[in-house]
């Protein structure tokens, strides 16, 4: 497991002890989903149907959508609610 793993690994494990992250999905698909969502942005961008200074805010939607626990609401980014 590369260092940017691990991190994201620990970060899953604080959230989902702090009852803020879903735990129905494996640590390790969550840890890929950050990664796959930034590398799908960058051919959304390449391709022409996203602007590189739209893709924060959709990687931020999808990767909060991603990580909230099913019949959470998903929070708003840059609130923490």
């Amino acid at each position: 497991m590369v260092a940017h793993d691990l991190r994201v690994e620990t970060l899953i494990v604080r959230g989902r002890a702090e009852g803020v992250f879903r735990t129905d999905l494996p640590i390790a698909w969550l840890v890929d989903v950050p990664r796959s969502v930034m590398h799908s942005a960058a051919d959304e961008i390449r391709a022409g149907r996203l602007t590189a200074d739209r893709a924060a805010d959709r990687i931020t939607a999808t990767v909060l959508a991603a990580f909230t626990s099913p019949g959470k609401p998903v929070p708003k980014p840059g609130t923490g609610t």
